[in-house]
């Protein structure tokens, strides 16, 4: 109605429905707060493992490996793979991937041109990341056929002080998959693998090193013993017609 009673009913549900959109509204900040806690806490985990094998695993081969498939199910990217620079340093080769399509480049040797092939090639360039959040609309977007459900890609340098050694490429199955929040915790990532890569290649050269030295004691030892032995028959006795006569 129109007198005091209906403009009091009609404040009251005003207010109501105002209420009630508030409470949805906090409810739905509450639920978005709640799964970004979660995936931040699931990143969190994904990096102290990442952490604890720097800290463990030695072998390279083995290291790239659980990095690829421990990003993979941690953070829900259906293809992470792991490039390193050849020895001329104008190829970025893949090295590890957790994916079919992945295991697929493995086979022949997948590489790209460093700044000049795909975003991984310009992270590589220019030692810095690089995020395609559409492929579509990206110039710089290697469109590879093995791996054609990508909607968002991301690489990484994978650098130590000035050393660069390759990157860490991430694709997605959704656009818009990265936030900014992914790419400071997977750059964290990248730096520990740096660090493991580069741990991992000083053992070896200092193992390389050591077994030259080995042989090389070995082969000097072996020389001092001949040339011994020589000395010694020197010193002995030879038989002749009218019998032994010392040296």
């Amino acid at each position: 109605s129109e007198d005091e009673f209906g403009s009091l009913a009609n404040a009251f549900n005003m207010m109501t429905s105002q209420l009630r959109g508030i409470i949805n509204s906090l409810e739905k900040r509450i639920m978005e707060r709640t799964r970004d806690l979660q995936a931040r806490t699931q990143q969190l985990q994904a990096a102290s493992q990442v952490g604890r094998a720097v800290a463990t695993i030695r072998n390279q081969d083995e290291l790239l490996d659980m990095v690829t498939r421990l990003i993979s199910e941690r953070f829900g990217f259906y293809h992470v793979g792991i490039f390193l620079l050849n020895e001329q340093g104008d190829y970025a080769v893949l090295k590890a991937a957790n994916s079919e399509g992945g295991r697929r480049m493995l086979a022949r040797n997948h590489m790209l041109a460093v700044g000049k092939q795909g975003i991984v090639g310009y992270a590589t360039a220019n030692r810095e990341a690089r995020v395609a959040l559409n492929v579509g609309v990206d110039a710089v977007h290697f469109n590879n056929p093995d791996l054609p459900e990508t909607q968002s890609e991301m690489a990484l340098p994978l650098s130590i002080g000035d050393e660069l050694l390759g990157a860490l490429d991430v694709q997605s199955t959704q656009a818009n998959a990265f936030s900014q929040q992914d790419i400071e915790t997977l750059q964290t990532l990248a730096d520990q693998v740096a660090i493991a890569l580069s741990n991992a290649r000083l053992l070896q050269q200092t193992q390389e090193l050591l077994e030259i030295e080995r042989r090389t004691f070995e082969q000097i030892s072996q020389q001092a013993w001949k040339d011994f032995i020589g000395s010694s028959a020197n010193l002995g006795f030879t038989k002749h017609n009218r019998g032994l006569q010392r040296l």
